[in-house]
């Protein structure tokens, strides 16, 4: 006999069923495949129409982006890129001192000058030491400490894009010792030497010992053209005046060595006279009517000129007067009965006529010393 139990009939019939149950299942699944490609495509097209579309989109925006500035850089309202402060590359106010005077002068014409230096020197070296001369002699660490980094870039473009710059109508400007800065900066960086370096030690070698300034030194400087007599003029003015100032700004002859010897090249011994002893050092330029002419002659730079008629005329008048050379710039007056070279004018220029002290007969009004075109009467002003 069989030992397998026997089954119920219920669950006899139960594969039967489940044999119906699978056939049914692959009938829905072969449905449902039938079915499912139609949909997968429709899924997949819609995927890859997006796509299609963004990138159409982005190829849009790119395309704007890259070939857009192309076309409006045509157009005249197109800006050049910015170029900040810090990384602006000066270009006139690193010139040579010629180059850069024709460039920047505060005056375009001698004859119509205020002052000499206004033709003869250079706009921001003009401007810094009439600033300082006016503002800065009572200022304690004056050249000591240094001015903003940032501030001194901005300032340095500003002369160097616009030449001049009038530095007491701005109300931005709010240290001096960025403008000391600057002006210690720009006197290192100047291409010429103020001083030839070969008639410094031949003054030094043949007058050694000299306790006053000696004749040797007033001929090399009246000799040098007037861009260097006038430029040496002013700045060893302006020390002067600070040494003048030496109990408040602290700026003794030492001081004043060690902040300026380096970048004027300017060596020890006559550095000492053209500081303790500047009003004696300075007797005129020799060589200002060749470079009035040799200016006139510059066609590039158009500017220069030879004395009008009646500066002429003035200069017939006065050649037989001795003379005293010099600029003008603004500045605060020294106290009387000061030494050392110091200045004794109580005025607010410091200018080309020079007056030893208030004890001497003060020049008149309409003398000038031979050569000069222009009645000296700005920044400068003794």
């Amino acid at each position: 006999m069989n030992a397998t139990p026997r089954n119920h009939s219920a669950d006899r019939a139960a594969p039967r069923d489940i044999s119906a149950h699978k056939e049914q299942r692959r009938d829905r699944d072969n449905n449902h495949n039938r079915s499912h490609p139609s949909s997968l495509h429709n899924t997949s097209g819609s995927f890859f129409n997006g796509l299609r579309t963004s990138g159409t989109r982005a190829a849009d925006i790119i395309s704007k982006g890259l070939f857009g500035k192309g076309v409006r850089s045509g157009s005249t309202t197109e800006k050049e890129p910015v170029v900040d402060d810090e990384h602006y590359q000066i270009k006139v106010i690193n010139l040579p001192l010629v180059e850069q005077t024709r460039i920047t002068r505060i005056s375009k014409r001698l004859e119509k000058s205020k002052d000499k230096t206004e033709f003869w020197m250079p706009a921001f070296p003009w401007r810094a030491i009439d600033y300082l001369n006016y503002k800065g002699t009572d200022v304690e660490g004056l050249y000591r400490v240094p001015g903003s980094g940032p501030q001194i870039k901005k300032w340095q473009r500003r002369f160097d894009e616009q030449h001049d710059v009038d530095l007491f109508a701005q109300d931005d400007l709010y240290d001096i010792n960025i403008i000391g800065s600057m002006l210690k900066a720009w006197l290192r960086e100047l291409p010429d030497e103020l001083f030839p370096k070969e008639a410094q030690e031949r003054i030094a070698r043949e007058c050694a010992g000299a306790e006053e300034v000696p004749q040797m030194l007033i001929d090399e400087l009246s000799n040098l053209s007037p861009y260097n007599y006038y430029l040496l003029f002013a700045i060893t003015c302006h020390l002067s005046l600070l040494l003048a100032h030496a109990d408040k700004n602290k700026m003794d002859f030492r001081n004043l060595c060690i902040c300026f010897q380096p970048c004027m090249k300017i060596d020890a011994f006559c550095f000492r006279f053209l500081v303790c002893d500047w009003r004696q050092c300075w007797q005129g330029c020799n060589t200002e009517a060749h470079f009035i002419e040799e200016d006139d002659m510059n066609e590039n730079e158009g500017q220069g000129g030879f004395p009008s008629d009646n500066a002429q005329q003035q200069q017939h008048e006065q050649s037989q007067h001795h003379q005293n050379g010099g600029g003008k710039l603004r500045k605060k007056g020294a106290p009387s009965g000061t030494s050392n070279g110091s200045i004794g004018s109580t005025t607010s220029t410091i200018s080309t006529s020079l007056t030893i002290n208030s004890l001497e007969t003060p020049r008149r009004s309409g003398e000038l010393r031979p050569l000069s075109p222009i009645k000296p009467l700005s920044p400068l002003g003794f």
